[in-house]
């Protein structure tokens, strides 16, 4: 048996990408990208901060449909 057959298979590391705020309306803690169409006409990059394009990010509540303004920080 050479080293090769022998190799351990690798460790898989996932990655988990949340975007989490309170809902003004109902005060609930919310995961934003759970909303299916949070990236639908964004040029958003994941982990995105301090740019234009990551302040005053309308989204909307999954939990009561609410509709706000969310600073993106990471």
């Amino acid at each position: 048996m050479t080293d090769i057959d022998t190799k351990p298979l690798p460790i898989i590391a996932t990655w988990t990408v949340e975007l989490n705020c309170e809902c003004p309306k109902c005060e609930q803690d919310v995961d934003l990208l759970r909303y299916p169409d949070f990236w639908d006409g964004r040029t958003l990059d994941v982990a995105e901060n301090c740019t234009a394009r990551s302040r005053d990010v309308s989204v909307c509540c999954p939990k009561c449909s609410h509709e706000f303004l969310v600073d993106c920080e990471y």
